[in-house]
């Protein structure tokens, strides 16, 4: 009787009782249920910012350049004639998307595919649109919890010292669990869950193709090493970025498989390779689009000096888990660079600790998975001058690997016998709970359309107003007509105008409230020089980052 009693409180992986064991399985399952509350919850009200509204043009079957076409030509267009663009019709089959997608080379096609399909099952709508991705993130949450389990089981070098008789499978579980409750609330992954993009479908499979190259690396079982090629090349047809993680886990899978099986690297290197050849047909879309695909990124091109790309790594590693709207009072401001900082020194800790605890197989693919990316993409903005690696979205997997390293290092530390471990934990899920409580924009995700609410308030206190603008701006007046009264007029200006100011001055309705969209300095020229009213500026809201762009708006008044 009393070694039953005993055995029940046999210790745990972190120094708890089976019973504690228990009660962290019941936390982290309230974390998971309310990760699905805050991923499932007002699907309509965040900004269906341009990256959205450029994937239902896609999925509905039109270009960027069919639909300049199209509206460009100063006729008077409402907001349920751009919305017709976010629309899949019957003119637009199926059949459309392949070329559609041929002209954005840069995005792999699969998620765009996989949305035409939901899309036919359940509209357009933001939040139809919005709830494929949340699926997939829901999701996430046992594939997390199933590649941790795999990639610390086998790993003797995890063990506790003072705990020898823990059980790997035991501990996995721990740690799986945990990785699933930082990522059930993280407000980042929180964030682009809710966005109609390939985001969440991309973590999803990273985390199964992981999976089953760690499975595969060890039991060498060939169905383990179909379903990796398998994934892998759905992964690949995802993101292309996933090619520069298959080139870090290359050079990590070389370094470390002597301590595993030789022959593991021969049959790696061959299935990798095989998946690689099946992402040929899209290459050919990529070398053939090649002009397309450096139009579309010519953003990443703009110059950025290196501070700035390590400010926004710095801030979108800590808004990982701490994310709230910035505070104007110096106090409180000051009080969230305590808390973002000492986030960001939990994440070094944690890594340190991974390095330090676990085997070289562990903490080399581990970090090899998460750092490649922002590393290569350094690389090749230090050569051109650009700033790609500055975009959080790109480092998405790294901010997995910092999920997976804190849940090794946490693992059930409420009831842990170190008190730091405790600490940071319960400090760590306080601050992501705070963060998905707060509904804020969040900026690291639409910058661009961040002023939306701004203007689309001035808009409609007007009565009947109109906007005039240029092609360029297209998908951001699409962007602003889900929020806009129906009584707003839009005008775009065609691509080639040889008069402008003609188009302008029959286009200012004195009775009607005149509004122009990011007026360029020619368009403000033209109003000045041509005595078309007085152009006054109504919202002028300062860039995000120094040299940045923000979307501005100005009233042309009637002098008169």
């Amino acid at each position: 009787m009393q070694e039953s009693k005993t055995a029940s409180k046999a210790a745990s992986p972190s120094g708890i009782s089976t019973s504690q064991v228990r009660l962290w399985s019941w936390i982290v399952g309230v974390l998971i249920g309310l990760g699905i509350v805050f991923r499932v919850t007002n699907l309509a009200q965040p900004v269906y910012w341009v990256d959205e509204v450029a994937t239902t043009m896609r999925v509905s079957g039109y270009t960027h350049a069919e639909v300049r076409a199209q509206v460009a030509t100063a006729q008077p267009l409402s907001t349920a004639e751009l919305q017709n663009f976010q629309t899949i019709r019957s003119d637009k089959p199926l059949s459309d998307l392949s070329r559609v997608l041929s002209q954005s080379p840069e995005h792999a096609p699969l998620y765009f595919i996989l949305a035409r399909f939901w899309a036919a099952l359940f509209g357009t709508s933001p939040t139809a649109m919005r709830s494929l991705p949340v699926l997939f993130s829901l999701l996430g949450l046992p594939a997390i919890y199933q590649f941790c389990k795999s990639l610390f089981f086998k790993d003797k070098t995890v063990q506790s010292s003072h705990l020898p008789e823990v059980k790997p499978a035991q501990r996995s579980r721990l740690i799986g669990k945990s990785a699933m409750g930082l990522l059930a609330i993280s407000p980042f992954f929180v964030a682009y869950a809710q966005e109609a993009r390939p985001y969440s479908l991309w973590i999803l499979l990273l985390l199964i193709t992981n999976h089953y190259l760690w499975q595969s690396l060890h039991t060498h079982k060939w169905q383990h090493w179909l379903a990796y090629t398998f994934t892998l090349i759905l992964t690949l047809y995802t993101s292309l970025l996933t090619v520069l993680i298959v080139i870090g886990q290359t050079l990590a899978v070389i370094t470390f498989t002597r301590r595993i099986k030789s022959s593991s690297l021969l049959t790696y290197l061959a299935t990798t390779a095989a998946a690689l050849i099946a992402l040929l047909p899209w290459c050919y879309i990529v070398l053939t689009h090649w002009q397309t695909l450096q139009t579309n990124t010519a953003w990443m091109t703009m110059p950025a000096s290196i501070w700035a790309t390590f400010g926004t790594w710095f801030y979108s590693l800590a808004v990982l888990l701490f994310d709230v709207p910035v505070a104007q009072m110096p106090l409180i401001f000051g009080l969230q660079v305590i808390i973002a900082t000492t986030t960001l020194a939990l994440i070094g800790y944690a890594t340190y600790v991974l390095v330090r605890q676990t085997s070289q197989p562990v903490w080399l693919f581990t970090l090899a998975s998460s750092l490649a990316i922002p590393f290569s993409l350094l690389a090749i903005d230090l050569l051109r001058n650009g700033q790609a690696a500055a975009t959080p979205r790109y480092l998405m997997p790294t901010h997995l690997g910092i999920l997976i390293m804190l849940a090794y290092w946490l693992r059930g530390g409420l009831f842990s016998n170190s008190i730091k471990r405790r600490a940071a934990l319960s400090f760590l899920l306080v601050m992501g709970l705070v963060s998905c409580l707060i509904t804020q924009p969040s900026p690291y995700l639409k910058s661009r359309n961040l002023s939306n609410a701004d203007l689309t308030a001035l808009l409609n206190a007007e009565s009947a107003p109109q906007l005039i603008t240029t092609p360029h701006y297209i998908q951001d007046l699409i962007s602003l007509s889900y929020q806009l009264e129906p009584d707003i007029t839009f005008y775009v200006l065609p691509e080639e105008n040889a008069s402008p100011q003609t188009v302008l001055t029959e286009k200012i309705n004195p009775q009607r409230p005149t509004f122009l969209f990011a007026p360029s300095a020619a368009m403000q020229k033209i109003v000045k020089d041509q005595q078309l009213g007085q152009l006054q500026s109504v919202y002028q809201p300062p860039p995000l980052i120094s040299g940045g762009f923000a979307l501005t708006l100005w009233e042309i008044r009637n002098e008169k």
